[in-house]
């Protein structure tokens, strides 16, 4: 390894400030958790160290290709910036499920108490086959503008491609950032899943919140086209 404590030192903390800032991947590590709890939560977790190794290891083999053509970074930062807006579309229409259920449920009459009580049927947004978690997550991420643009200069800042051991200093970055991004998302998922399992799906709490992750990556991709 060819890094001393001070480029190591260096960057860490570089890495620790980009992961705590609000992105792209960590809004919808937040959100899956909140909907759907823990274990969709650490699926799109998942999603995530597997999207960010891939950027990694081909910014490492295309160094130059984003500053030498300009045009294949704005593709990318504009088909990011639209999937972003088909996420926030899923939410609203989410949202808008969940509005309808609560408005029926207001309109219908209280049923009678039973002796013995049905069981309950399961949140239709949880159960939705189309969340898909770890697919949505790894997309997220391959398409996460911030992260794109992280590992294409800060992150190369610390390659050399002429040390004897390249694949060794490529493997220690990636443990570090992957490590940093662990522990940062874990926490996500874990307080999510909490709060999630005190809101009712239907609540009108619930439908908020739903609508604000979805102005949230709206922001999002707002913020990465302009200039």
């Amino acid at each position: 390894m060819s890094f001393d404590a001070a480029t190591l030192t260096a960057f860490t903390l570089g890495a620790i400030v980009i992961v705590l800032l609000p992105g792209a991947n960590s809004l919808f590590v937040a959100t899956t958790s909140l909907r759907a709890g823990r274990g969709p939560g650490f699926r799109a977790m998942l999603g995530v160290f597997l999207g960010d190794a891939i950027l990694m290891v081909l910014a490492v083999l295309s160094a130059q290709a984003l500053s030498a053509n300009p045009v294949v970074y704005t593709v990318l930062i504009w088909a990011g910036a639209l999937y972003l807006c088909w996420l926030a579309l899923g939410l609203v229409r989410s949202a808008v499920v969940r509005m309808r259920a609560k408005l029926r449920r207001t309109a219908e009459p209280e049923p009678t108490e039973s002796p013995i009580s049905p069981p309950t049927a399961p949140n239709p947004i949880i159960a939705e086959p189309r969340l898909r978690p770890f697919r949505t997550a790894l997309v997220t991420s391959l398409l996460n503008p911030k992260a794109i643009l992280f590992f294409a200069s800060f992150f190369l800042q610390f390659i050399d491609p002429a040390s004897p051991t390249p694949l060794v200093d490529l493997l220690v970055l990636m443990l570090i950032i992957e490590g940093l991004s662990a522990a940062y998302l874990t926490v996500l998922v874990l307080i999510g899943a909490n709060i999630g399992r005190r809101v009712q799906p239907h609540g009108w709490l619930a439908i908020v919140g739903t609508l604000v992750a979805a102005l949230g990556f709206l922001a999002l991709a707002v913020r990465v086209v302009l200039p």
